[in-house]
């Protein structure tokens, strides 16, 4: 069962193993309390989201979905509802709910999209970033490996059809490009592209996959559609960017057409939609490196920063990988090691304006996260970050830390009770909510639940 992130903090809190206040989670953005029938159609451009039927497919007298479209915007941060009017994500939440979810630790995109489609905490499911790799020496960015079944593998195993639309994580772990029942596509540019891709495929045409035509032989149980233009803009310009509104608009609009394609093929009334993102997004504009390497100077030990794919020297004692801007993956060797160097470490991070929390190895496993993270991860205080390249005072976005840990989340459609209010819905309950709407197992690793299963 997920545990929130207040939850979480709440509880690390108490252990002793931070100082800092939790941050106060975003604001719950559900626009569930409109009810279905009040929900007035679109028009044009705008897809016309009317009641849910009364039939579909069924087991055991509970209504399931005939097919499930997912799709996934990279850093939607739940502070960007409302900045703009979102008719088609507002209609779809007027038959569903529109709630705020826990990511996985830690909030980069690469984890957290593997806890999405595994169901499982990075404790389970291996994949890890920005941190030094004992073995190799080095250390590493982000990955695609998994050690758990992802929902495209499962609904394969039980001979179901999926489509993927540059969601990645699961190329080639049930998705594959050439494999019309298992497809996996990848046409690059913004949303508005990708969609134009999803409709093709909704309408069983000719899609590219790797440089070779594929047509689908029905319309897909599971097609997942990814999008990275909100993950860009924010890192670039930060959450505050005036840019964030008219690109919340623009990728609304392109749901619309979505939507719109389930109506014009007849498959709307039997299709859940889920809407989700990976992480957050937070503002910084300076770094706070020189601090960190000062005060672990001063206690006699050699600190460097390294890179992806660098190695430090060979006695370095404190090896920090900047994780994502937000973190700094912290490993401990030689006299740093021990356990009163660790503490005093551990302190003297503590003790900086500029970092709000240090983690250790047991916060870490209470929060799930995967056994190749540091000894010590820090995180930064806002305008602050782990980075290299400092800004230039130029506001940035970035995540990687707890306070990234909210993200919206829709479930809407066929299967989906109108006013469902899930608790503590969390990134690993998103793959068993689709195999459970879709009436399959869910991967054989999740540790999430089925959302839409009455408490």
């Amino acid at each position: 069962m997920p545990i929130s992130r207040r939850t979480m903090l709440t509880g690390l809190a108490a252990a002793g193993t931070f100082a800092a206040t939790a941050p106060a989670g975003p604001a719950s953005a559900s626009a569930a309390s409109a009810s279905p029938a009040s929900a007035s159609p679109a028009s044009v451009g705008t897809a016309s989201v009317g009641t849910a039927p009364a039939g579909a497919a069924s087991a055991g007298g509970r209504r399931r979905a005939a097919h499930v479209v997912l799709v996934d915007w990279d850093g939607f941060d739940p502070g960007y509802l409302g900045r703009v009017p979102t008719p088609n994500l507002d209609r779809l939440a007027a038959r569903g709910v529109l709630t705020v979810a826990d990511a996985t630790y830690h909030t980069v995109s690469n984890p957290c999209r593997a806890s999405m489609s595994t169901g499982a905490y990075p404790e389970v499911h291996g994949n890890v970033a920005y941190v030094f790799d004992a073995v190799s020496g080095r250390a590493q960015g982000q990955s695609r490996f998994l050690a758990a079944e992802t929902i495209a593998e499962s609904l394969a195993a039980e001979g179901r059809t999926v489509a993927s639309v540059q969601w990645y994580m699961v190329q080639d772990h049930g998705v594959r490009y050439g494999d019309p029942e298992h497809l996996y596509v990848q046409p690059g540019g913004g949303f508005g592209q990708r969609v134009d891709v999803a409709i093709e495929i909704l309408n069983l045409r000719p899609v590219d996959s790797g440089g070779q035509p594929v047509t689908v032989p029905r319309i897909p149980d599971l097609l997942a559609v990814y999008s990275s233009d909100l993950d860009g803009l924010g890192h670039q310009e930060g959450p505050g960017s005036s840019g964030i509104g008219p690109l919340l608009a623009e990728h609304d609009r392109q749901l619309g057409r979505l939507i719109q394609a389930t109506q014009d093929v007849g498959i709307f009334q039997d299709t859940a939609f889920l809407l989700t993102s990976d992480h957050g997004m937070t503002a910084w504009n300076r770094t706070l490196l020189p601090q960190v390497v000062e005060a672990v100077q001063a206690l006699g030990h050699s600190v460097e920063i390294v890179p992806s794919g660098s190695a430090p020297a060979a006695g370095t004692e404190v090896v920090i990988v900047p994780n994502a801007v937000r973190l700094g993956d912290i490993t401990l060797r030689g006299t740093a090691a021990g356990p009163a160097a660790r503490r005093r470490i551990k302190a003297a991070l503590r003790g900086l304006p500029e970092i709000s929390r240090v983690l250790d190895e047991p916060a870490l496993r209470a929060l799930h996260a995967g056994d190749k993270l540091g000894d010590l991860v820090a995180e930064a205080r806002p305008p602050y970050g782990f980075a290299l390249d400092p800004p230039d005072g130029q506001w940035r976005g970035a995540h990687g830390s707890l306070a990234e840990a909210g993200v919206p989340l829709l479930l809407s459609g066929a299967g989906i009770r109108p006013g469902l209010r899930p608790r503590g819905a969390g990134l690993i309950d998103v793959a068993p909510t689709i195999a459970a709407l879709l009436g399959t197992r869910p991967p054989a690793h999740a540790q999430g639940r089925d959302l839409t299963a009455r408490p």
